[in-house]
């Protein structure tokens, strides 16, 4: 997966928060044999600054341990599956996160959602915990890769709510699963085979609560520049109130 006019990313604090507590990153690791491209977007929760402080650190983390273990590969050295590697470093993020959150008054109770695509060859791995979301467009479809970790998503997996209900209800926002807020975490990964002309699309909530999978299919489709489907995208989700901040990550494989 080559990086360049495939790939936009943009984050916004919205209309309404004071500040962006989201955090976005975009890698490419150079392999012997290919790219390792690493997507991942972080909202981070607790208020004041903390949930700046939770989403930061979640990413830092990432960064270290993908950056050692490209350097392990450049060495020869054997090293784990990439699915362990997301889980491992998804698990080290939660005990960074709690650790600074126990350590600081004022930050107790932080965390941050942490959803991430590493693509290698043909092969994408997606480590989730929260409710930011990663997409997977192929040909004219959408496919959700994610499942929420979220009050309302366990009463609709259950039955016991509509899925109109659900988008309305007062707390479609409380997350029953974030890194920080306990001691020990446990990440949802998944492994997916990747075409050239894949499209990932990854979100915080800031952007998919107001803008449909649909719409964020048909602009991908109408739009052959990855970043200006992203602006476009989160000023769509502004003109709807911008409630929340707004990350979006949209990378095509080549």
């Amino acid at each position: 997966m080559r990086l360049g006019q495939n790939v936009g990313h943009g984050s916004d604090v919205g209309r309404v928060r004071p500040l962006n507590e989201d955090y976005h990153r975009v890698w490419q690791f150079p392999l012997p044999d290919g790219e390792l491209t690493l997507l991942a977007v972080a909202d981070g929760m607790g208020g004041a600054a903390a949930g700046e402080v939770a989403s930061k650190l979640a990413m830092e983390v990432l960064d270290e341990s993908f950056s050692r273990y490209v350097d392990e590969i450049r060495l020869g050295n054997p090293v784990v599956g990439i699915d362990k590697l997301t889980e491992k470093a998804m698990r080290l993020a939660n005990r960074r996160v709690y650790a600074a959150a126990i350590k600081n008054q004022g930050r107790r109770g932080m965390g941050t959602t942490l959803t991430c695509v590493a693509v290698m060859r043909r092969r994408a791995f997606v480590g989730h915990v929260g409710d930011s979301r990663a997409y997977m467009i192929r040909g004219n479809k959408i496919y959700q890769l994610t499942k929420d970790h979220s009050w309302v998503e366990e009463q609709l997996e259950k039955g016991l709510m509509s899925e109109d209900e659900a988008e309305q209800h007062e707390w479609r926002n409380l997350i029953t699963r974030a890194l920080g807020t306990r001691p020990q975490v446990a990440p949802d990964v998944i492994e997916v085979g990747v075409e050239p002309g894949d499209v990932f699309v990854i979100s915080t909530d800031g952007l998919h609560g107001l803008v449909k999978p649909e719409e964020i299919l048909t602009e991908v489709r109408r739009t052959a520049n990855r970043q200006l489907s992203v602006e476009y995208l989160i000023s769509l989700a502004n003109d709807r109130g911008g409630p929340d901040n707004i990350t979006l990550v949209i990378a095509e494989v080549a």
